[in-house]
């Protein structure tokens, strides 16, 4: 799914499954995992903050 199409409540979403993701990928020291769902919330986090900028 692309981030711009995505409603607030989806971001919200995605935010918290890649934090859970990336908690149980560290547990595990499956640190490949854990640097794709850390990139997951960076671009998230970027998506919110462009939204926030424009309104």
């Amino acid at each position: 799914m692309i981030l711009n199409q995505c409603t607030a409540a989806e971001l919200d979403d995605r935010a918290r499954r890649a934090e859970h993701h990336m908690t149980l990928a560290l547990e595990t020291r499956r640190w490949n995992l854990a640097q794709r769902y850390r990139e997951e919330m960076r671009a998230v986090a970027a998506e919110c903050a462009r939204r926030a900028q424009r309104d």
